[in-house]
C-alpha cells in the first residue's frame, strides 16, 4: 500500500478538514471581491462536513482490530472511527446554533471558523495519537485555539478575564504534563503508549517513570475538570461568549475521555486507585457545591464535574461492561448538553442594540414558559439530566451503578446513589420555577424578543426525537459500543 493511499484510508477526515481550513483562509484573503457573508461561509462548512460524514459512514476498508500506522505514531480502531462519526454529527448541530448566534451577535466570522476547524483537527489527532509528545503538542494547539475563542470578543471584559485565567492555569497544567513526559523518556527512552504498556505489564518501571505517569494524569484531569483541578471550569462557563461555551463544553471532552481511556488501558496497574479516588471526590464535591448556585451557567459547570467524574470512575473500574457504560454515558451526556445549549439560545433578549442574557435560574421559566411546547421539551431534558427513572439519563447511570455493584460492595453503591439523588435536586429546583412561581414573584426586566431562524426549532425537534429514540433503543447503542470496545481486550 502506497504512502498516499495509506494517508487517505486512515486520515481522510483530517485531510478534508485541512483542505477546508485552507479554503476558508483563502476566502478570507479574497473576500473583499467575493463578498461572502456569514451565512454563505457556514453553509460551505456544512457542505464539507456532510462530505466528511458520507466518507466516515462508507469506510474505504473494513477495520478488524487495532492498527498502528505511520511508524506507530497513530493508532486506528473501530472505537476511534465511531467517536469520529459521533463528533462529525455533533458539529453539524453546532453549526446550526452558530448560524443562529451570528444572526444576533456579530463576531469576526472567518477568524472564528478557522479557530473552530483547527480545534477540530487537533481533537481528531489527539484521538488517534499513539505518541505522548505528539499528543501533548496537539493538546496545546487545542488550548491555544480555546484561549482565542474565549477572548475573541474584545469588548467583553468577562471573556478576556476567563481567557486569561484559563491561559495561566492551562499553561501550568501543560508544563506538568510535559515534565512528566520528559521523566518517562529519560528513564525508558520511549514515548509510544503501546511500548510503555509492555513495560508496565512486565513491572519494568522505576519510581521516576511512575512519577512521570502521575504528572501526565494530573494534566489530563485538569483538562477534564476533575477535582481539585476544576477551578477554571465555572470561570470559563460564566465568562465566555455563549457560542464558544458550547464548543468548549462539548467537543474537547470527546478527545480527552478517549485519551484517558488510552492512558488507562496502558497504565491501569499504576493509576487505578488514583483515578478512582479523585473521580469519586469530584462526584461528591460537584453534587454538593452545585446546590448553592443561582447562575445557570455555573450550575452546568459544576454539574459537568459530576458527570465527567462518573465517566472517569466507570472507566477506572476497568471491566469491559464498565468501560462501555462510561462511553455510553459520554454519548448521552453530550447529546443532552447540546439540547440544553440549544434551549439557552432562547434566553437571549435585546435591549436596543445590546444583547442581554438571562442567567438567573429563577428567571428562566419567565422566558420559556410562554411557549408551552418549548417549556415541556426543556423540562423533559432537565428530568433526563437529573437521572429520574425512565429517562435516558437514568438509563445511562443505571449501567454505571450496576457495574459498581458487581465490583464493589453495596455500601459504595449506596454512597453514589445518595449523591446522585442530591445532584438531581438542583435540576428539579429549576423545574419548580415553571410550576410554583408566578411571574409577579420574579423580578425581571422585560426586553424585546429575538426571532430565530426556523433551523433552530428544527434542531430542537430533532434532538428531542433523538432522545426518545435513545430511550427505546439504548440497548442497541450499548451493544454497538461494546462491539467496538471489546477488540481492545481480545
Amino acid at each position: 500500500m502506497s504512502f498516499l493511499w495509506t494517508v487517505w484510508v486512515y486520515l481522510n477526515i483530517e485531510l478534508i478538514l485541512l483542505f477546508l481550513i485552507s479554503y476558508v483562509m483563502i476566502l478570507y484573503l479574497f473576500n473583499k471581491w467575493l463578498k461572502y457573508n456569514y451565512t454563505d461561509i457556514i453553509l460551505i462548512c456544512v457542505y464539507f462536513f456532510l462530505i466528511m460524514i458520507f466518507i466516515a459512514f462508507i469506510p474505504i476498508i473494513k477495520l478488524e482490530g487495532i492498527y498502528f500506522i505511520f511508524n506507530n505514531y497513530f493508532i486506528c480502531s473501530e472505537h476511534i472511527i465511531l467517536a469520529k462519526k459521533f463528533l462529525l454529527i455533533l458539529i453539524l448541530f453546532y453549526f446550526v446554533m452558530l448560524h443562529n448566534y451570528f444572526s444576533i451577535q456579530k463576531l469576526p466570522i472567518f477568524e472564528y471558523l478557522v479557530l473552530i476547524l483547527i480545534s477540530l483537527f487537533s481533537i481528531l489527532i489527539i484521538m488517534q495519537s499513539n505518541h505522548l509528545f505528539l499528543t501533548f503538542i496537539f493538546i496545546e494547539l487545542l488550548n491555544l485555539c480555546i484561549y482565542c475563542l474565549l477572548g475573541i470578543n474584545k469588548n467583553s471584559n468577562k471573556g478576556i478575564e476567563s481567557a486569561f485565567k484559563y491561559f495561566i492555569q492551562s499553561a501550568f497544567a501543560t508544563i506538568i504534563g510535559f515534565f512528566g513526559i520528559s521523566l518517562i523518556y529519560f528513564t525508558t527512552g520511549s514515548l509510544f503508549l503501546h511500548e510503555l504498556g509492555i513495560l508496565v505489564l512486565n513491572i519494568d518501571l522505576n519510581w521516576i517513570t511512575i512519577v512521570g505517569i502521575y504528572f501526565i494524569m494530573v494534566s489530563i484531569f485538569f483538562k477534564l475538570g476533575i477535582f481539585p483541578l476544576h477551578s477554571w471550569v465555572p470561570e470559563v462557563y460564566q465568562g465566555s461568549i455563549f457560542i464558544s461555551l458550547i464548543f468548549i463544553a462539548i467537543f474537547p471532552k470527546i478527545a480527552y475521555i478517549i485519551l484517558f481511556f488510552r492512558l488507562y488501558y496502558e497504565f491501569n496497574i499504576i493509576i487505578k486507585i488514583f483515578c478512582l479516588i479523585f473521580s469519586g471526590i469530584s462526584i461528591i464535591y460537584g453534587s454538593i457545591i452545585t446546590l448553592y448556585q443561582i447562575s445557570f451557567r455555573r450550575l452546568l459547570a459544576y454539574g459537568s464535574m459530576v458527570h465527567i467524574g462518573l465517566m472517569v470512575f466507570s472507566i477506572s473500574l476497568y471491566t469491559i461492561d464498565s468501560i462501555v457504560a462510561g462511553f455510553f454515558y459520554l454519548i448521552i451526556y453530550l447529546t443532552l448538553m447540546l439540547f440544553i445549549f440549544a434551549f439557552m439560545l432562547f434566553l437571549f433578549e435585546k435591549n436596543n442594540n445590546e444583547i442581554v442574557v438571562i442567567d438567573d435560574i429563577s428567571q428562566i421559566s419567565m422566558k420559556i414558559s410562554n411557549n408551552l411546547l418549548l417549556s415541556n421539551f426543556f423540562v423533559f431534558i432537565l428530568f433526563s439530566l437529573s437521572g429520574l427513572p425512565f429517562f435516558i439519563g437514568f438509563i445511562s447511570k443505571w449501567y454505571i451503578f450496576i457495574n459498581i455493584l458487581n465490583i464493589y460492595n453495596i455500601s459504595t453503591l449506596i454512597i453514589f446513589l445518595c449523591f446522585s439523588i442530591l445532584s438531581a435536586a438542583y435540576y428539579i429546583r429549576i423545574i419548580r420555577f415553571f410550576f410554583f412561581f408566578q411571574k409577579r414573584d420574579i423580578k425581571s426586566k422585560i426586553y424585546s424578543k429575538i426571532i430565530y431562524d426556523s433551523s433552530l426549532y428544527h434542531l430542537i425537534i430533532i434532538l428531542f426525537c433523538l432522545n426518545i429514540f435513545l430511550i427505546f433503543f439504548h440497548n442497541i447503542i450499548y451493544l454497538i459500543i461494546l462491539k467496538k470496545i471489546i477488540i481492545w481486550f481480545i
